[in-house]
């Protein structure tokens, strides 16, 4: 194994002081991309390794490259991270909870085609999505929950 492949593995695992050991020997590591076009720090953030990330971005790490894959930046795979456990930003549940007072069934269709999840979901007062789909009136909206109005 390399000591880039160390690095990204370092950064799989949360351990700082050895990423810190590799790009204080390696500092050309910081920004290289494996196979997928990621970075370590792309990784660290995926693991949800915020000592990690802290150290790869004080040490130069370029926080908003894109991955070669999906164009994501390390944000966007700690968002992926949390929404793989059932997180959504607060935005996306405020324009769910919107779209489906409002009873635009073109809109809440596409949030849960993009999200599945939100079936399941409460918006961020506590409120089941589902109890708002039954209390919109809108009987198209209430079946996309497997329920009538």
């Amino acid at each position: 194994m390399d000591d880039f492949e160390k690095l990204i593995e370092a950064a799989k695992r949360g351990n700082v002081a050895e990423v810190r050991a590799i790009v204080h020997r390696h500092a050309e590591l910081i920004n290289q991309r494996d196979k997928l076009g990621a970075t370590a720090l792309h990784h660290a953030a995926f693991g949800g390794h915020r000592a990690v990330v802290q150290a790869l971005v004080e040490q130069g790490a370029e926080i908003n490259a894109a991955d070669g894959e999906f164009g994501a930046t390390p944000t966007g795979w700690a968002i992926e991270y949390l929404r793989e456990m059932g997180g959504f930003l607060g935005i996306e549940l405020d324009d769910f909870a919107y779209a489906i007072r409002r009873g635009d069934i073109e809109w809440v269709r596409r949030f849960l085609k993009r999200f599945p999840a939100l079936r399941g979901a409460r918006d961020p007062q506590g409120t089941p999505f589902k109890l708002l789909a039954q209390q919109s009136g809108n009987a198209e909206i209430a079946k996309l929950f497997g329920s009538e109005t």
